[in-house]
C-alpha cells in the first residue's frame, strides 16, 4: 500500500510542479466548472455559488475538506464497482490539487486564462416535452423543522399506454428541494388521502418505497425513476423505456429541507415518450425481494454492525440496465456483486457509506451481460448507534421493518432486459415467485401487519376532538386536525386528556388539551405506545398505559398533568395480556381491566390488583361513583352488552349488580360528580343516555333517558366522557 500512495503522491506533485503553482483561472475554476456549478449557481439548490474566484476563496478550506473526503460532489457509489453512467467523481489528482492550491494560499492566477463559464439552459434541457404535468396546487414549505416528505398525484389524462425514455424535474423552489421519486398509480388511487391535513397532497412514504408494483389496489402502477441534487435528465434508449399506463395518476413524491426561510413549491414534470413500445420489456428483479419484507429486521439501540444477505440465481441471460439501492436513516452500506458460472466475479455496485438524502439510479456505461446461472448476492449493512451521525433518534431506538423514513428497509432493484424475448415470462415468474415468498414470510414476522397498519393509519381521515351539550349541539372543537382517540374531560371540566397518534411514524402518546386557551400539551414522547389516560381525582396527574414495542408488555404509568417530572411506574401486568384502566377513585384506586376481569388496584402499599367482577364473562369499562362505594361497568354477563351497577361492599354477599341499561350498552360510562346521574352509550345506535341514581340508603336507578346522538370513531369505553355538572360532553366523532 505504501509504494502505492507514494508513486501516487509523486504523479500529482509532478502536474502539479508541471503546471507551477496551481491558480484559481488554470487549474480550480475548470475542475469547479466542470464538476460543481450545476448546482453552485444562484437559483439551484446548493446553498452557495462558486463561480468567481471571491465565491471560492472564501469556502476554500472547506472545498479541500469535502473534495478529499469525497463528501463532494455527491456521489456515493464506490468507484471500480460498477462502471456508471454521469459519475460525479472527482480524480484524485483533482483532489490534491485544489489541497494545495489552498495550501499556497489560494492565488488567483491570470485572469486572462479564466475558462468561460458554463451556460445552462433556461427552459427544457431535452427540448419541449411530449407531455407536461404540474402540480394541482401550491405547497408551502416552512421555514424551519424537520424534513419533509410529501406526495402529490397529478392526473395524466392519457388514453393510451405510452413508453417513457426520460423524465425531467423542473422544481420552483430549488433549494428546499433535495430529491424526488417517480411512479405512476391508477387514476384517484390517492384520492381519499389528497389534502385530509389541510395542505396540498399527503404524508408519509405510503408504500411508494416498498413498491407500488406489487399493491393490487394501485393497478396498474410502476416506478419511473427520480431525481437528485445535480442530476441532470438523460434520454434511454428506446428499448429501455419503461410503460407509462393510460388512466393514471402520476405521482410524485418529494424530499423538502426547510432552507430558514418560507418556500412554495409547484412543480412541473415533462415526459418524453418512444415512438413504440421496446421489443423488449424492462424487467425488475430486487434483492432481496420488497426491500427485505421477509428479513425480520429488527435492529436494537446501539447495535453498530446489523445486516442481513439474500441471493437470487437468474433463470435466463441477461443485461443489466441501472441499479437502484434503497434504505433508511441508518443504513450504512449496501453492496452487490454477481457470480458468474465459471465462478468468475462481477461486480455491480458499492455505498460504502450510505446518505438516505442522496437516493439516484446508477445507470452503467454499458449493459452488463450476466449470463444464465449466475448468482447475484446483496448485503445490506445498518448502524444504530449513537456514533451514526445519520440515526434521527438520539438515544437511540429499536428499528423494525417497515415503510416509514424512522423504520428500516434495504435491498437493490436491478433494471434488466432478457438477452431473447422468449426468456421474459422466466424472469417474471421468477422475481413473482420471489414476491409471493416474501409476502408469505411477512405475514409470519409481523412485518406485513405492520405495513398494512401504517397504510390504514395513512389512509384515515383526520378528526377533531368536540365538546357537546346536553341536546348534542356541538360547543367547540379542539386540537388541530388530527388522529385522536379516547378523549377524557378533567374532574373540573377545564381540560381534556387524549391519545394522539402521529400519523407517519405511529406513535401514540398522551396529550392534554386547555379547552379555554386550546394550547396542547404533550405528556408522553416516548417510542412506547400509550393509551388509556384517567385523570387523578384533584387533576394533578394522569395515569395511562404504556405498551412495550413488542407489544407482549402493558405497564400503567402516571406523570404530572401539565407534563413536567418523569413518568412514574404503578404497576406492571403480566406479559402477553392487554391492559385498560379506566378510572381513579377518590380514596386512590386505579380501576382496569386486562382480559375478562376488571381489577381494582390500590396506590399506597403493596399494589397488588384486586379483581372485582368478571371471569365466566367479560366486565369492562369500569367508573367508581364519586364517593368510591359503587362501580359502573359494561358487561356480557345476559349474553349482550348492557351497563350494570354495583355496590363494591355489599351488605349481603348474595347481591347482585344492578342493570341500568334497557336496550344494549357497551362503555362511555360517567358519573355525575354528585353521583345522582350515570351516562352510557347504547350499541347500536351512538345514543348518549342519562339515568338518575339514588344512593342515600341503597342503591336505585331510574328509567333511562337518552340525551342525543353522537356517531363516534369508536366506543366510548375509557375514563370520563362527562363534565362535573352533566352539561358537558366530549367525544371523538367519526370522521365523516
Amino acid at each position: 500500500m505504501r509504494p502505492f500512495r507514494f508513486l501516487l503522491a509523486f504523479t500529482a506533485a509532478a502536474l502539479l510542479q508541471a503546471a507551477d503553482k496551481p491558480t484559481f483561472t488554470e487549474t480550480i475554476a475548470p475542475i469547479l466548472y466542470k464538476n460543481c456549478v450545476a448546482c453552485h449557481r444562484p437559483g439551484e439548490a446548493a446553498p452557495f455559488a462558486l463561480i468567481s474566484y471571491e465565491d471560492v476563496k472564501k469556502r476554500g478550506s472547506l472545498i479541500a475538506t469535502v473534495t478529499r473526503s469525497r463528501y463532494m460532489p455527491p456521489w456515493h457509489a464506490e468507484h471500480g464497482y460498477g462502471e456508471f453512467a454521469g459519475e460525479r467523481r472527482l480524480s484524485d489528482t483533482e483532489i490534491a490539487a485544489i489541497g494545495e492550491w489552498v495550501k499556497q494560499g489560494m492565488p488567483e492566477g491570470n485572469r486572462a486564462k479564466m475558462p468561460k463559464v458554463p451556460e445552462f439552459t433556461d427552459g427544457w434541457q431535452l427540448g419541449k416535452p411530449d407531455l407536461i404535468l404540474e402540480m394541482p396546487e401550491a405547497f408551502e414549505v416552512p421555514a424551519s423543522g424537520p424534513d419533509i416528505y410529501r406526495n402529490f398525484a397529478i392526473p395524466t389524462g392519457l388514453t393510451q399506454d405510452k413508453w417513457v425514455r426520460a423524465v425531467e424535474f423542473r422544481p420552483t423552489a430549488r433549494k428546499a428541494v433535495h430529491h424526488a421519486i417517480f411512479a405512476y398509480v391508477k387514476a384517484g388511487a390517492f384520492k381519499n388521502r389528497d389534502g385530509q391535513d389541510g395542505k396540498p397532497g399527503f404524508g408519509g412514504l405510503n408504500g411508494l418505497g416498498f413498491g407500488v408494483g406489487v399493491q393490487p389496489g394501485l393497478a396498474p402502477a410502476g416506478g419511473l425513476g427520480g431525481w437528485a441534487v445535480g442530476t441532470m435528465p438523460v434520454f434511454v434508449a428506446d428499448d429501455q423505456a419503461v410503460p407509462l399506463s393510460k388512466g393514471t395518476d402520476f405521482i410524485l413524491q418529494m424530499h423538502f429541507h426547510p432552507t430558514g426561510k418560507p418556500e412554495t413549491e409547484r412543480a412541473v414534470v415533462g415526459l418524453y415518450f418512444g415512438d413504440r413500445a421496446p421489443e423488449k420489456k424492462v424487467l425488475q428483479i430486487a434483492v432481496p425481494a420488497l426491500f427485505g419484507l421477509e428479513s425480520s429486521v429488527d435492529i436494537a439501540p446501539g447495535v453498530k454492525n446489523y445486516s442481513i444477505h439474500d441471493s437470487v440465481t437468474l433463470p435466463a441471460d441477461v443485461r443489466v440496465l441501472s441499479a437502484f439501492a434503497h434504505a433508511h436513516y441508518i443504513g450504512k452500506d449496501l453492496k452487490a456483486m454477481a457470480t458468474l458460472p465459471d465462478g468468475g466475479t462481477q461486480p455491480l455496485l458499492w455505498i460504502k457509506d450510505w446518505d438516505f438524502n442522496w437516493q439516484e439510479q446508477y445507470n452503467y456505461k454499458q449493459p452488463v451481460f450476466l449470463p444464465k446461472g449466475t448468482r447475484i448476492d446483496v448485503t445490506i449493512g445498518w448502524d444504530n448507534s449513537g456514533d451514526n451521525p445519520r440515526n434521527p433518534s438520539n438515544p437511540p431506538k429499536r428499528v423494525l421493518w417497515g415503510e416509514q423514513s424512522f423504520d428500516e428497509m434495504g435491498g437493490i432493484m436491478f433494471a434488466l432486459n432478457a438477452v431473447r424475448k422468449e426468456d421474459e415470462a422466466a424472469i417474471e415468474q421468477s422475481a413473482g415467485e420471489r414476491v409471493k415468498a416474501s409476502i408469505g414470510t411477512g405475514l409470519q414476522n409481523g412485518s406485513v401487519a405492520r405495513f398494512v397498519a401504517e397504510e390504514r393509519r395513512a389512509a384515515e381521515k383526520p378528526q377533531q376532538i368536540a365538546l357537546f351539550d346536553r341536546q348534542g349541539k356541538t360547543v367547540s372543537r379542539l386540537g388541530e386536525p388530527g388522529l385522536y382517540s379516547q378523549a377524557a374531560l378533567s374532574p373540573d371540566g377545564k381540560r381534556v386528556a387524549v391519545i394522539k397518534t402521529d400519523r407517519d411514524s405511529g406513535d401514540s402518546d398522551v396529550w392534554v388539551i386547555d379547552i379555554a386557551s386550546g394550547k396542547s400539551t404533550r405528556i408522553t414522547a416516548d417510542p412506547e405506545q400509550n393509551a388509556s389516560p384517567v385523570w387523578s381525582p384533584d387533576g394533578k396527574q394522569i395515569a395511562y398505559v404504556s405498551v412495550s414495542i413488542s407489544g407482549n408488555a402493558n405497564s400503567i404509568y402516571r406523570k404530572s398533568s401539565d407534563g413536567s417530572g418523569n413518568p412514574a411506574l404503578i404497576y406492571a401486568h403480566k406479559p402477553g395480556e392487554a391492559v385498560v384502566v379506566t378510572d381513579w377513585s377518590v380514596d386512590g384506586r386505579l380501576c382496569f381491566w386486562a382480559g375478562d376481569v376488571t381489577y381494582e388496584l390500590p396506590l399506597n402499599g403493596e399494589r397488588k390488583p384486586n379483581p372485582l367482577f368478571g371471569g365466566k364473562y367479560s366486565v369492562r369499562a369500569g367508573r367508581f361513583s364519586p364517593d368510591g362505594r359503587y362501580l359502573a361497568f359494561s358487561s356480557n354477563e345476559s349474553g349482550r352488552w348492557d351497563t350494570y351497577v354495583a355496590d363494591l361492599k355489599p351488605a349481603s354477599p348474595d347481591a347482585k349488580p344492578v342493570r341500568v341499561s334497557t336496550d344494549g350498552a357497551l362503555g362511555a360510562i360517567a358519573w355525575r360528580q354528585d353521583g345522582k346521574e350515570l351516562y352510557y352509550m347504547t350499541l347500536p345506535g351512538f345514543a348518549i343516555m342519562g339515568v338518575d341514581v339514588t344512593t342515600a340508603t341503597d342503591l336505585r336507578v331510574g328509567t333511562p333517558k337518552m340525551l342525543f346522538r353522537q356517531p363516534v370513531a369508536g366506543p366510548g369505553q375509557l375514563s370520563s366522557i362527562a363534565g362535573p355538572d352533566g352539561q358537558t360532553f366530549v367525544f371523538v366523532p367519526a370522521a365523516r
